[in-house]
């Protein structure tokens, strides 16, 4: 059974519970929330999904599990920017999860990667021989570091156990770079500038992340510089120095900002989320540090013509 629990905050009206509970999970639609429910409560309460909740009401969902038996193989045209016998440097677009979670066990980026370094790749790979068993360990086996599901852009994953061991390692003493393009949707008061805080979870909201004092939370650091404004808009690069979860969109509106599309901090929901991992700097288990980057994505672009005409 998976457990959620949630405190209401930032609804603009009264809703159903199951557009609630849909719109809380994010990576389930409301037709496979309703498929998997157990039981559902409201202020501890039993209800129906077609009760009405509001700001201040408490969420408690029991689902049944829906995990599979086995990491099941997604042929995927998968873009791939670097790759060699240690290492897969893939484009991760839009949309799509990067590991296999509730609700999201079948096209997953894993998913791409499990057919593509088996039947694709001419690299050897350790991890093409394993068996593809579910399992906690075995779903995330090659990944070194996650990109959220509306996030697009470059990730970095393992071929074996080494390499994977290595670069983990190497994110905890901070040797690899990641640059990220935001479009925000104001200006800024000032066109390039550092944010150092504590970020932690929010006690009303589960889902969201909260900028602190440094001396509580974790400490994020976070480099940012103003590449152009086009109508009421800003597109920012960001470099982080840690790797905390959300930390850009908890960054960007520390700085009085939202980042484009960003439903979960803003109430944004005609846009995707213009949030893309645009560069990476790595060091190699040999050589010189590799560096993959990227063009800005078509939904950016679509955006910027619209607002500069």
């Amino acid at each position: 059974m998976d457990y959620f629990y949630w405190s209401l905050v930032g609804l603009e009206q009264a809703v159903r519970l199951d557009v609630a509970c849909a719109s809380l999970m994010q990576e389930e639609t409301r037709s496979q929330v309703k498929a998997r429910i157990s039981w559902v409560k409201v202020n501890g309460s039993v209800v129906k999904l077609s009760k009405k909740v509001q700001n201040g009401d408490t969420i408690e969902l029991q689902l049944r599990s829906n995990k599979p038996k086995f990491i099941s193989l997604f042929d995927y045209p998968l873009p791939i920017l670097y790759e060699d016998s240690n290492i897969i440097v893939a484009y991760k677009p839009s949309g799509m999860v990067t590991h296999p979670a509730g609700g999201h066990y079948t096209k997953t980026l894993v998913n791409a990667l499990e057919y593509y370094r088996r039947y694709k790749s001419s690299y050897h790979d350790d991890f093409a021989q394993r068996e593809r068993s579910f399992s906690e360990q075995a779903m995330r086996r090659c990944i070194v570091h996650r990109l959220d599901k509306d996030t697009s852009g470059i990730i970095l994953t393992a071929r074996n156990d080494k390499a994977k061991d290595f670069y983990i390692d190497a994110f905890k003493r901070k040797k690899i770079k990641k640059y990220y393009i935001a479009v925000l949707d104001r200006h800024l008061p000032q066109s390039r500038g550092w944010i150092k805080t504590g970020i932690q979870r929010s006690k009303h909201n589960r889902q969201i992340f909260i900028a602190t004092d440094v001396s509580k939370g974790k400490y994020a650091v976070t480099k940012y510089r103003v590449l152009f404004t086009f109508g009421k808009f800003s597109l920012v690069l960001f470099r982080i120095y840690t790797g905390r979860t959300h930390q850009i969109r908890v960054h960007a509106k520390v700085l009085g900002a939202h980042i484009v599309g960003d439903c979960l901090y803003s109430k944004d929901r005609k846009n995707t989320l213009l949030l893309h991992a645009y560069k990476l700097i790595v060091p190699m288990q040999m050589g010189e540090p590799l560096m993959v980057k990227t063009g800005l994505p078509k939904r950016f672009k679509t955006l910027i013509k619209r607002h500069r005409m």
